[in-house]
């Protein structure tokens, strides 16, 4: 069993650092950029990749540094000087999140006003948005983001996103409190938890999310605090972590759908862990929180089914966002163009027929990819691009929709979405993201290296990493949106300080090679010497 581990963990890496060194090389070479009026989707803007390693080698060396003079504390005050840091990024991400969303007028458009209109309409007893040709009839994922919003409706009122902006600040905190706990779980050095703290804090995109009122938020932080309690499982083999676990994966897999990929993920961390400490119960867990996942979803489908008479499961068939995946829309590899909801249309909403002409498609396309292998690299290299390195992960262009009453907009909203507040945001959430792919890069090799030297790496490690690979893999084939790609990069973060922390201390050992070879060099001149 120890072999079959150790071979699948290889087989793992073998995926991470492609995917990493495509990540680091892209980041530091250019950006995609959406320009201040909006008029251009995505700009690809030329970067300095020396400034980009520098500022990264500058930020490793601080760490480095940090973490000496950490240790040199005392245990106690090591944690005490944690937690003092954990709660003033809590009190300071509570704050700053707050006053964003309540003075950023945001007011929601496309598929979030539809999902919690659906859940308005449903309160009042009309569930005619359930249909075969309906809105959520169509898109069957929107019911678990409608049961939500139903909730939240029955205690603030129809329509009233504010409270549902002031839980996203509540969820940033969250996920902030959630890899803290992680990370102390599974590292033993201080400075990891310090600099995620910290990291966080100045995840740009995290802030700009807070007013958009849909799953993405939530999603993110719950699958923080699943990776924690999963973890905590592990250590301390209580129940307890299983059961909070299976509850905020059900929710997050509600919100949104794309959580299924971090579940997966929960398996295969499942049996990895049922193969090295050869107990069974791991893969109970793991199958308890998928099931309990699943369950959830078809509870709400039977729960919608029973009280509106609308048979569920009628919606688009998944192989056609695949077929759009693969689609060229003006000169943009992959965006959504509304293919998926004409073709089934066009089948007067009948899902074999339907499904039939997307595989028909995607048989085609795949056949002019193979004739055309330079075609089929510049597809899939700019559908790539286009999610993965654009810094802010389309955060402004995304809530880029007002209501104001006919007032305008403030100065400073104005700025930050169209002025020099903008384009200072951009560049800082560049260098950031950046520094997010190199010291994952570093941390890939690291633990490729602990793997080929046969050390201990602590198994729950593994587990936001699977979700990391899961997530770049499914951006291949799904339909092109940053957005839809964010949550992978969250959870890098958790992986930033370490990577951070190995290459300062890569960088101070660079001197003391160097003493000792010239040290041995002199030794060897006065060797000669002697013997002449």
């Amino acid at each position: 069993m120890e072999k079959i581990y150790r071979i699948l963990l290889g087989i793992f890496l073998v995926c991470l650092i492609p995917i990493l060194l495509v990540l680091s090389y892209w980041s530091c070479r250019y950006s995609y950029y959406g320009t201040v009026d909006y008029s251009i989707r995505n700009l690809l803007i030329k970067d300095s990749t020396w400034k980009h390693i520098f500022i990264f080698l500058l930020a490793s060396v601080i760490v480095y540094e940090g973490d000496k003079w950490l240790t040199a504390q005392n245990q106690i005050n090591q944690e005490k000087i944690c937690i003092y840091t954990l709660l003033a990024t809590s009190v300071t991400a509570f704050l700053l999140g707050s006053i964003y969303v309540l003075n950023n007028p945001y007011y929601p458009v496309g598929d979030q006003i539809s999902a919690t209109a659906f859940a308005a309409y449903c309160r009042d007893g009309n569930f005619i948005m359930l249909c075969s040709g309906g809105y959520v009839g169509m898109y069957q994922q929107q019911k678990g983001l409608g049961i939500l919003y139903e909730m939240l409706f029955a205690l603030f009122g129809n329509f009233n996103y504010t409270p549902a902006k002031i839980l996203h600040v509540i969820w940033w905190v969250l996920a902030i409190l959630a890899g803290y706990g992680f990370l102390k779980l599974n590292t033993d050095r201080a400075i990891f938890r310090i600099v995620y703290c910290i990291m966080m804090l100045g995840c740009i995109p995290f802030l700009l999310y807070l007013p958009y009122i849909y799953g993405d938020v939530l999603s993110i932080s719950f699958g923080m605090v699943m990776f924690w309690a999963v973890s905590a499982y592990e250590h301390y083999e209580k129940k307890r972590y299983i059961a909070l676990a299976a509850c905020v994966a059900g929710i997050a897999v509600l919100a949104r759908k794309n959580t299924w990929i971090i579940l997966i993920g929960v398996g295969i961390y499942a049996a990895l862990v049922c193969l090295k400490k050869k107990k069974g119960q791991y893969l109970l867990a793991g199958f308890a929180i998928l099931l309990t996942a699943a369950l959830t979803v078809k509870a709400v489908d039977v729960m919608y089914e029973y009280r509106s008479g609308y048979p569920s499961d009628i919606g688009i068939p998944s192989i056609l966002w695949i077929a759009m995946g693969l689609q060229e829309t003006d000169g943009m590899a992959g965006v959504y163009n509304r293919y998926q909801q004409t073709t089934f249309a066009e089948h007067d909403f009948q899902q074999e027929p339907a499904a039939q002409e997307g595989k028909e498609y995607i048989r085609e396309r795949l056949r002019e990819f193979r004739e055309n292998p330079a075609m089929a690299r510049d597809f899939f290299k700019r559908k790539l691009e286009d999610q993965w390195i654009e810094p802010l992960f389309s955060s402004l262009k995304a809530t880029e929709s007002f209501d104001t009453d006919g007032e305008p907009l403030s100065s400073g909203i104005t700025s930050l979405y169209y002025g020099n507040i903008h384009e200072t945001v951009w560049k800082l959430a560049n260098y950031y993201q950046s520094i997010v792919y190199l010291a994952g890069l570093v941390l890939g090799i690291a633990l490729c290296g602990r793997w080929w030297q046969k050390k201990e790496i602590p198994t729950a490690l593994w587990l936001p990493l699977i979700g990391i690979v899961g997530g770049f893999l499914f951006s291949i084939i799904w339909e092109a949106q940053s957005r839809y790609v964010f949550p992978y990069y969250v959870f890098l973060i958790l992986f930033v300080p370490m990577g951070l922390y190995e290459t300062g201390r890569a960088i101070s050992r660079l001197p003391k090679h160097r003493r000792k070879t010239t040290e041995q060099n002199q030794t060897q001149e006065e060797s000669l010497r002697e013997i002449a």
